[in-house]
């Protein structure tokens, strides 16, 4: 797929919304590319020299699809021009630090007063909750305070950092999601509202699962096994690796025919769903580990895949770049863009079968639309605000029904987030399962649970009856899975027209791997981020946070309220769905490109400890800190406070590391921030479980839960003026709401004591 600048704009669920975006950098204009590819008219307005993120490769990505009006809004005319664009928006971005809007006469008070049904979305660095409020975001900086930099470089001792912005990446989709949320209530109440997205505060829904922990419970990991032998690296004959997954018994079974060692499947299904002793764990992962040694990499890869397993090979981001997957499935797709002719980017991120999306124009020259922009302005009245719709309305997804049939954490994390936005979410459970109560609990809050049986004739009975009330179904089976059980989208949408139906998978919907099993890791393993994460040379290396999963759990949820909004307009469903492995893409933007002449030098491997000298981790005296210079001035004040000036660079880091060593990371802090220097401590999780900001704010909770006792889990994080996410219940166990749900469906208490009988449908005792 090409696109040009002369493209005709599709009908994508977001055709009627206009948005006006004072982005840079990543974070906003980020966002305004997820609208924009959702067919949403999005003005880029640069200030005269232009965003600065022009300088870099993935501009071009992360403005696809925008009209550029370049304003000096440090003058009278420029200003007012901004504010009679905003006038003419239904949805205003900026990711100017607290307060820069509000003296440039572009905040939400001064656009609000007269814009009743403005939505307006920020995205600065840090919430009104936290003591930098007022600082710059810079990605690495916040990556270091929220645990991103964990001690597993190449001495074991060492943080190791990663490059990719995590936190601007993050703060987006959720941006996405709260502005589609938003959309959705103002189709209801006819009012607008403010939202702020922090990156600081999107880094806590990007660390999901890692936050959980027992106070009173002892847990005891029934998937130890597979933890630690089926999802595990492997190196094979040619030197390659191999992520290998599985985490239940079939997949053992897959693996072991496809190996030909199927005399071992006796001997590895008993240590399925119970605890096993490292002396077993240790013989299988070395057996394992001699095993995937006889064939290469891509061999395995294949004859796993082939069985119906999980396998992957760990590739570049340059082999994934051309892999036909990942043009098939349109993972990665091509522009023409202005600079740099034809590139390779990230495809569009979610897919709306009814209204689809898609790379509106490639992103545009520093003022290339700023004539023709404000000419329409001159010519066309302000367009006219929502009608007064309903009034004030509680939650954005008031009154929207949602069945979950999801697993793991992707699927659930989309489930989850419609219950944050109001929606009444039942989650369907497989009797059959095993429950594993650190991910169950994260991503299951605000939900009720009903266990059912659906290879069962009554079990699916059930089901149907519960369609009947539902708006939104999500399912995170392989493609054809739920059509194999007669409740797939199309069967759905034959006796309920109007249904919203999300799937999401780890390979996407498009392509020759959209039947293929997969998780997180192959994710992470297949699109070149953990070969990024441990080096070419080295071993690959897992993200320290499932980032795929809860930024496709994101845009399961973004998805469903684009859906939802066109519900709203045209009374029509459809389905929808999206990936990992697409996820992937967008969280690795700065590099997940390709054009003539580009040279790729990305930063990779267990011994990068930053950008440059200028902005990387140090060790001082007490711990290791994150220090960023956000430009020369800075780098030079700071060289001068340390008697460095004039330091020859390529012996500048080890100089300011010696420099460093001598004193405390705050001996610095207060030190280095008058000359705009970026100073923090590099954190781990316990660091920060119990701070008293991170708590007021609700980022990390601690809960009774009914069967498992105290409980650290996540909060909410996006902060929505009028329709604010709710955390929920606690998440419930299995079925616990079995029998409230048949009642409520019109089961009498006979039919439940037969469906509980017949094992279709059952309450079991927590």
């Amino acid at each position: 797929m090409t696109t040009n600048a002369n493209d005709a704009r599709t009908g994508g669920a977001l055709r009627d919304i206009h948005v006006v975006e004072f982005g840079q950098y990543v974070p906003g204009p980020m966002l305004g590319m997820l609208l924009a590819d959702q067919g949403a008219h999005v003005i880029k307005v640069e200030r005269p020299e232009g965003d600065p993120a022009r300088s870099q490769p993935a501009f071009a990505t992360w403005n696809r699809g925008k009209r550029s009006v370049a304003l000096d809004l440090k003058t009278d005319a420029g200003r007012d021009n901004a504010r009679r664009l905003a006038a003419n928006a239904d949805v205003v971005i900026e990711n100017f630090r607290p307060g820069v809007a509000a003296r440039l006469g572009i905040g939400y008070d001064d656009l609000s007063a007269n814009h009743p049904g403005l939505i307006y979305c920020s995205l600065p660095g840090y919430g009104e909750e936290h003591p930098s409020r007022n600082e710059p975001g810079w990605d690495p900086v916040i990556s270091a305070q929220t645990g991103f930099y964990p001690e597993t470089g190449a001495s074991g001792d060492e943080p190791l950092f990663t490059p990719l912005p995590i936190a601007s990446t993050f703060a987006a989709l959720l941006g996405s999601v709260s502005v589609a949320m938003a959309v959705n209530a103002r189709d209801q109440s006819g009012r607008g509202q403010r939202i702020e997205v922090p990156l600081h505060s999107a880094m806590f829904t990007a660390m999901g699962s890692r936050i959980i922990k027992f106070n009173d419970y002892e847990y005891v990991d029934q998937f130890e096994f597979p933890r630690a032998v089926m999802s595990h690296p492997y190196q094979c004959a040619d030197g390659r690796w191999v992520y290998h997954h599985g985490m239940f018994e079939r997949f053992a079974r897959q693996t072991l025919t496809a190996a030909g060692r199927t005399e071992w499947i006796d001997e590895v299904v008993p240590l399925f769903g119970r605890p096993v002793d490292s002396e077993t764990l240790e013989f299988w992962q070395q057996r394992f580990a001699e095993m995937f040694r006889e064939r290469t990499a891509w061999q395995w890869e294949a004859d796993i895949n082939a069985q119906g397993g999980a396998c992957t090979v760990c590739k570049t981001v340059d082999e994934w770049l051309v892999h036909e997957h990942a043009a098939a499935g349109k993972m990665v797709v091509e522009v023409d863009d202005a600079e740099h002719g034809t590139m390779k980017q990230p495809g569009v991120q979610v897919r709306l079968r009814g209204t689809p999306g898609a790379i509106q124009s490639r992103a545009p020259r520093l003022g290339e639309h700023t004539d023709a922009v404000l000419a329409a302005l001159d010519a066309a009245p302000a367009r006219p605000s929502p009608g007064a719709g309903n009034g004030d309305i509680m939650s954005a997804l008031q009154g929207v029904r949602v069945l979950d049939l999801c697993i793991i954490l992707a699927g659930p994390t989309c489930g989850r987030t419609l219950g944050e936005f109001g929606a009444d979410v039942i989650k369907i459970d497989d009797p059959t399962r095993t429950l594993d109560p650190v991910g169950y609990i994260d991503v299951n809050r605000g939900k009720r649970s009903i266990m059912l049986n659906l290879k069962t004739g009554e079990g699916r009975a059930v089901f149907w009856k519960l369609v009947e009330t539902a708006d939104v179904i999500v399912e995170n089976n392989r493609k054809s899975a739920v059509d194999r059980l007669g409740l797939g989208y199309e069967a759905v949408q034959k006796v309920k027209p109007d249904i919203v139906y999300a799937s999401l998978n780890a390979f996407g919907y498009d392509g020759p791997w959209s039947e293929r099993a997969g998780w997180e890791q192959l994710a992470q393993g297949t699109s070149g981020m953990q070969v990024r994460r441990g080096g070419r040379d080295g071993a690959p290396m897992l993200s320290p946070y499932a980032v795929n999963d809860y930024g496709t759990g994101l845009m399961g949820a973004y998805a469903v309220a684009l859906a939802l909004h066109e519900r709203n307009r045209t009374g029509q469903g459809q389905s929808v769905d999206s990936g990992l492995a697409l996820t992937a893409g967008l969280l690795q933007s700065p590099y997940f490109l390709d054009y003539a002449g580009y040279r790729r030098d990305d930063l990779e491997g267990v011994d990068v400890r930053g950008y440059s000298a200028r902005s990387r981790l140090y060790q001082a005296a007490d711990g290791w800190l994150y220090l960023h210079c956000p430009d020369d001035f800075a780098y030079r004040s700071m060289l001068s406070a340390m008697g460095w000036l004039g330091v020859d660079d390529d012996y500048a880091a080890t100089a300011i590391a010696e420099t460093i060593a001598e004193n405390g990371i705050e001996h610095w802090a207060q030190r280095l921030r008058p000359c705009g220097v970026s100073v923090t401590a590099n954190l781990t999780m316990e660091d920060y479980r119990h701070d008293p900001v991170v708590r007021s704010a609700g980022f990390i909770v601690t809960r009774e839960h009914p069967v498992w006792g105290s409980v650290d889990h996540s909060g909410t994080t996006a902060r929505l003026s009028a329709t604010p996410p709710r955390l929920g219940i606690p998440a419930p166990w299995f079925g616990m709401h079995t029998a409230e749900i048949l009642a409520e469906a019109g089961y009498s208490a006979a039919e439940i004591a037969a469906l509980q009988a017949s094992g279709a449908a059952v309450t079991p005792s927590p």
